[in-house]
């Protein structure tokens, strides 16, 4: 993985074979981001493991075979789950499967753009209604 920043935009590009939300965690821990936003995603990802909340808890999919990421989008907490990620990807039937991002893996690659709040403070706390730790804005 190769990432670099100006003022509070971070570009990244995911290698063949690096597990995406991990390489997105260690981003945030080298600069020090703790609110932000990932404004978009480009490549490819396998492996694939993504969710749909039906009310009470999600449910899980997992598209092993490669696909091209149309959609990857979502935002970044002080607290956990520090990534709210969903995403898009066409498949070789050109088929389009998405969800909640829970895990996947570069390939061949994937470029990330993050930007680092500086002032808006995101956190996540638990709605006893909802039953998700929802977004809070401080």
């Amino acid at each position: 993985m190769i990432s670099d920043i100006e003022k509070n935009y971070i570009v990244v590009k995911i290698e063949k074979g690096e597990d995406v939300g991990e390489s997105i965690t260690k981003v945030l821990d080298d600069y020090g981001i703790f609110s932000g936003l990932v404004e978009f995603g480009i490549g490819m990802i396998r492996g694939l493991e993504i969710g749909y909340w039906n009310g009470k808890e999600y449910e899980k999919a997992q598209l092993q075979s490669p696909g091209e990421v149309v959609s990857f989008h979502g935002s970044i907490s002080s607290n956990e789950p520090r990534l709210h990620i969903h995403v898009s990807v066409a498949l070789s039937d050109h088929s389009v499967n998405g969800g909640h991002f829970f895990s996947g893996t570069a390939d061949p690659l994937m470029e990330v753009h993050i930007l680092k709040l500086e002032e808006i403070v995101l956190k996540r706390a638990l709605n006893k209604k909802t039953g998700l730790k929802e977004l809070m804005i401080e």
